[in-house]
């Protein structure tokens, strides 16, 4: 308790600095400097960079416009789930939701998403955190493929694809994991069958799906599961 007190008058010290003071340098110099503030531990020096970088620098305060850089807010997102502050960060995740069109890398939509899907998980929001998994899981041609497939089926086949795992693997794996937690197993099967197709944390995927089977009484599953995906 003592940490997040501090925590959330050291955010109020941050923006009072920031508010008092015109800032000339680019925004992304401010984000560089935070940056390597978080990267030390150096939480406080690096909201206050942030900040600065979110507000009105020199060029804009011309056009009487906000800067708009959803990085930072993403990194201010990752901050406050770091000191359990979650709805600061549900806050500062849906502006750079909101601003995904100013994304310098359009791929990051996916991280938005991966840690909105967190912060709604660790405010105990199960059933609205698989919504932005399965709004992932939908970006998936290969789940349009194989999700028409009987649970109750194994697929031999591996989607030999780093990106594609790299954007879908976890969205598979945490879905599987809170239905798994809601003891909807048959339901679950087929996210952590997904997750090994990508050959994605192949232990922790094989080692739920297995224990889906054997909760539904399907042995005979388990241990061709085990089979098939054991040696990937």
């Amino acid at each position: 308790m003592k940490i997040i007190i501090f925590s959330i008058l050291l955010l109020l010290l941050s923006s009072v600095l920031v508010v008092a003071e015109n800032y000339g340098e680019p925004p992304w110099v401010y984000k560089g400097r935070g940056d390597r503030y978080y990267k030390n531990g150096e939480i406080g020096k690096a909201i206050v960079e942030y900040k600065k970088a979110l507000s009105n620098s020199r060029d804009v305060q011309e056009t009487s416009k906000k800067n708009i850089y959803p990085e930072i807010n993403i990194k201010l997102a990752e901050i406050y789930i770091d000191e359990e502050l979650y709805d600061l960060a549900l806050f500062e995740i849906g502006i750079a939701e909101n601003q995904k069109k100013d994304l310098q890398i359009p791929d990051l939509i996916y991280n938005i998403l991966y840690i909105k899907a967190e912060i709604l998980f660790n405010q105990k929001k199960y059933n609205k955190s698989i919504e932005v998994y399965e709004e992932i899981i939908k970006k998936d041609e290969n789940w349009k493929l194989y999700s028409r497939q009987s649970p109750s089926e194994i697929s031999e086949k591996f989607i030999e694809a780093p990106e594609l795992k790299k954007k879908f693997g976890k969205a598979y794996l945490e879905t599987g994991k809170i239905k798994y937690l809601q003891n909807h197993f048959d339901y679950a099967i087929r996210f952590f069958k997904m997750a090994l197709m990508y050959k994605y944390e192949k232990e922790v995927s094989l080692k739920y799906l297995i224990n889906c089977y054997n909760n539904i009484d399907s042995k005979i599953l388990a241990e061709k599961a085990k089979t098939i995906y054991g040696n990937i």
